[in-house]
């Protein structure tokens, strides 16, 4: 009788009544203690206030219309405007590109990366300890030693690239094989990334990767869930599903810190001039700039194994899903383009490398095309709706050129999709042209030395891939844009030159959809027919 009494309770209407419920409180909570922005600012969406509140939060495909809508109607105006929370989500105040250069000015203080950054990452629970993102070292680390190290880094990318490419796309000259676009580039990415990390042992460690790998997912599915639930409740479950991010990580430092204990052991002996080590060379990976740089600069708990070993997580998370996204859009918009731009990329590659008899940093800069190629995939299949995202940290809040106090807690955002589709920005057309950013490079190439003195320089280099600025925002802008982007281009162009140059492949006849989740496109499965060319480079 009793559970009879109970199934008449546990219904249908009963759990959907339920789940409303739910859905009231967490928006009310959320609503009430989340920071708002001022009221005279203009919302888009269903509006501002509580009830509006509550449409918003279920409105999971609506933010990208929303943006479109309020970056025709006040950005365009040099107005701010209010993109409204949406499944959590806190609500951004969205700056007009004439602001940015203001927004970008101000000091760590006011306006904060990192604090933006380790809210939405959720950075108490997702990175095995909240220093982690809290104190993010590792950027430093890779923004003071990566680039100095390129021309270092381009040989192991020529060992590595070929290896990863082959184990993905295969060696058969006879059958065309189909490969699933993202899929194949979420094996590759994360072993080229690696052997910058951790040597070329390890990123060919297929335990290893998987758990890298299981990390990443593990911080996405502990973030998205704690967005939907009241922050009182954070300390309980974010604890909880963080215990798989450490567990992950656990998995993963059973292979990293054996290396990182014998490479410090390895350099302490070379730097007191044990004669074992007369010969011996240390590598150019982030485990020696770790060391190196903790070291130099008095951070003694940086230097310790276990603290390098957690800073190589969140490099990788920050790397593998985003430069795998890049070259998803990148395949398949050249798959998609006229059959010329495929060759002319191939030309180019073959061309450069005959010239300067292999991989080298110069020769990836000449890749005028390729560079080209990726940047404009950027533009054109943009894979979020906003980029740098800053969070007002001063106390007192901050006034805005527009003459409007912002609270503290407040989040600030730029507009992405909206200027990557701008027409009156790109020349009237904002359709995938692969070209765009190399022709006046190649122009400038081929003009007499007396014409090169009168052109533009300035403007040639602010179209390269690893350029950023006001309207180019998927490395960020200003003093704190991605300092592994210049990592990221050569990975790319490798990869791809290695691809077009080593393999065939169907033209796509059809581009898979665009789907949009909250703020972020959600990539659609897209399968292309490969088949490894019998002359390849190399063997002419």
């Amino acid at each position: 009788m009793a559970s009879d009494d109970a199934s008449a309770i546990v219904t249908v209407p009963t759990l959907v009544g339920a789940a409303v419920l739910y859905w009231a409180l967490v928006t009310a909570y959320n609503f009430l203690t989340a920071p708002q922005p001022p009221t005279s600012i203009p919302w888009i969406g269903y509006g501002k206030g509580w009830i509006a509140s509550l449409r918003n939060f279920l409105a999971l495909t609506k933010s990208k219309e929303w943006l479109q809508a309020g970056y025709q109607k006040y950005s365009k105006n040099n107005k701010i405007f209010v993109l409204p929370a949406t499944l959590g989500m806190q609500a951004e105040v969205v700056m007009p590109r004439s602001q940015m250069s203001w927004m970008f000015d101000q000091p760590d203080s006011v306006l904060s990366t990192s604090e933006a950054h380790y809210e939405f990452l959720q950075g108490d629970y997702c990175f095995v300890k909240p220093i982690i993102l809290g104190d993010p070292y590792h950027e430093h680390v890779v923004h003071k030693n990566l680039v100095r190290n390129l021309n270092a880094i381009i040989p192991d990318l020529e060992e590595e690239v070929p290896a990863s490419v082959q184990a993905t796309y295969g060696e058969d000259t006879e059958e065309w094989k189909k490969v699933e676009v993202l899929e194949s580039f979420m094996k590759m990415i994360p072993r080229l990334t690696n052997r910058m990390l951790v040597g070329p042992k390890l990123c060919a460690e297929q335990k290893f990767l998987d758990a890298v790998l299981a990390f990443t997912m593990d911080v996405i599915r502990t973030q998205s869930f704690l967005f939907l639930i009241p922050k009182a409740l954070h300390p309980i479950f974010g604890n909880l599903m963080g215990l798989t991010s450490k567990y992950h990580h656990w998995l993963s430092a059973r292979f990293t810190l054996p290396l990182i204990k014998k490479r410090i052991e390895d350099i302490r002996k070379k730097d007191a001039g044990n004669p074992e080590y007369k010969d011996w060379k240390e590598p150019h990976d982030f485990v020696t700039w770790s060391y190196r740089t903790a070291m130099a600069e008095g951070r003694l708990e940086e230097a310790q194994p276990a603290r390098i070993s957690e800073r190589i997580m969140p490099i990788n998370f920050a790397s593998i899903h985003t430069t795998s996204l890049t070259a998803y859009e990148t395949m398949i918009n050249i798959l998609s383009a006229d059959p010329s731009v495929i060759e002319s990329l191939r030309e180019e590659a073959h061309r450069v490398l005959q010239e300067e008899g292999g991989w080298t940093k110069q020769g990836l800069s000449r890749m005028h095309r390729m560079d080209s190629a990726i940047r404009e995939s950027q533009r054109a299949s943009p894979i979020a709706l906003t980029f740098i995202h800053r969070k007002v940290v001063a106390k007192q809040g901050i006034v805005t050129p527009e003459g409007v106090h912002v609270k503290y807690g407040t989040l600030l955002s730029c507009p992405w999709m909206p200027v990557a589709v701008d027409e009156e920005i790109h020349d009237g057309d904002a359709a995938f042209d692969a070209f765009r950013y190399s022709r006046a490079r190649e122009e400038y190439d081929a003009m007499t030395p007396e014409a090169k003195e009168k052109a533009n320089m300035l403007k040639l280099k602010q179209s390269g891939l690893v350029t950023t600025s006001h309207q180019h925002l998927p490395f960020g802008h200003g003093r704190h844009a991605c300092p592994g982007r210049f990592f990221v281009s050569h990975e790319l162009k490798m990869i791809f030159a290695y691809l077009l140059l080593n393999y065939d492949f169907k033209p796509l006849e059809k581009k898979p959809g665009k789907f949009w989740v909250v703020r972020f496109q959600v990539p659609m499965p897209a399968h292309v027919e490969v088949k490894r060319r019998k002359t390849v480079w190399g063997s002419e």
